[in-house]
């Protein structure tokens, strides 16, 4: 992970750690540390054809497979034992 993440997953690890007495005090700092930055524009992307090319085409009967797909995943869960 780079060091980026990390430091926001450590953020979000303290944050957590806040007292709720304190959490309008952290987000006064959070929204005067923010002012100055430009929020970035959200482009709005198609997922059209996302998953065109990468195998879906050839399962010939794809809602079948889909349910024995899922009733393989159903016997394994019931055959766990704890």
């Amino acid at each position: 992970m780079n060091t980026v993440a990390m430091k926001k997953v450590t953020l979000m690890h303290e944050l957590s750690r806040i007292p709720e007495a304190r959490l309008d005090t952290v987000m006064t700092y959070f929204e005067n540390l923010l002012a100055d930055i430009p929020v970035p524009s959200c482009q709005n992307q198609s997922l059209k054809g996302m998953w065109k090319g990468v195998g879906f085409e050839k399962i010939v009967d794809l809602e079948q497979e889909l349910h024995n797909i899922r009733q393989e995943l159903q016997d394994t869960i019931l055959k766990r034992t704890f």
